[in-house]
């Protein structure tokens, strides 16, 4: 039985059919590898300006100013080593929590430091991976009180001071409290009202509150059963990075938290046993 052959006209139709098959694939790649190659990189903005700016609030033993006005603490730290390893220069810049991400997303520094994931930031900033967990406790002065638990101090006569805009004044709106709360602008104010009188209690981060409670006697830890505020503390971008970037920072941050680094820095910044000032 004879077969056809394929006439000249099939031939170049089958021809022509594979060259538009390159053509599309070609564009196709060309396309992804332009919108690739046109995103932005954080990595390339850093070493453009030749510095690693981040921004830093007062949120002891993280970052805490010492004496002479120098940032200092363990998230300080972390990024200062990043900067080296990046060779660049390290600027901290001093911002507020509650302009903690505005300041980021106007481009005022490049990293904004020591944040809990929440998700509502997550929605317009890009987190790092953690590199502690934060547990919100509260502070009481007991010589005036005899509070020891949550249901002790969530009553219309007590008063409740956070700091403005942090994961623990987010924590308190969203459990609801009878008690009233005093929202003042860093933790030294809810400090000075805890210990006038003026606040019941201070409720923030364990990693603050045992140092606090380490330095004062009369200060006795609360930490509420279930827990109210439990998050991881990272380093947050704007939107929009390569993921390159954000591995760079999460590796840097595992270096820290696998190789002893942040162990180290724990115990320079003297983070104690907070459970202890819990049974006073």
């Amino acid at each position: 039985m004879q077969r056809k052959g394929l006439t000249v006209a099939g031939l170049l139709l089958m021809g022509a059919l594979s060259i538009l098959l390159v053509i599309v694939l070609a564009i196709g790649q060309t396309q992804v590898s332009g919108q690739v190659s046109g995103q932005k990189s954080l990595l390339r903005e850093i070493h453009d300006k030749g510095e690693l700016r981040v921004g830093f609030a007062l949120a002891e033993p993280h970052q805490f100013k010492d004496p002479a006005g120098e940032w200092k603490g363990i998230a300080v730290d972390m990024m200062r080593d990043w900067a080296k390893v990046l060779s660049v220069k390290f600027v901290p810049v001093d911002t507020s929590w509650d302009t903690m991400i505005p300041g980021l997303e106007a481009g005022k520094y490049d990293v904004a430091a020591a944040l809990n994931r929440r998700p509502p930031r997550a929605l317009v900033v890009t987190f790092s991976a953690p590199y502690i967990n934060d547990l919100g406790v509260f502070a009481v002065n007991r010589t005036k009180s005899n509070a020891r638990s949550w249901a002790d101090l969530n009553k219309s006569s007590q008063t409740v001071c956070v700091v403005l805009s942090t994961a623990e004044d987010s924590a308190l709106q969203l459990v609801g409290t009878e008690a009233k709360v005093l929202r003042l602008p860093d933790e030294n104010e809810c400090r000075l009202a805890l210990q006038s009188g003026k606040a019941s209690a201070f409720f923030d981060d364990v990693s603050g509150q045992g140092q606090y409670a380490a330095k004062n006697d009369w200060v006795r830890l609360i930490a509420p059963t279930p827990p109210i505020e439990l998050q991881g503390v990272a380093f947050a971008v704007r939107k929009g990075y390569l993921y390159d970037d954000i591995q760079a920072l999460d590796i840097q941050i595992e270096h820290w938290v696998n190789e002893g680094l942040l162990t180290s820095a724990m115990r320079d910044y003297k983070m104690p046993d907070w459970e202890a000032f819990t049974k006073r």
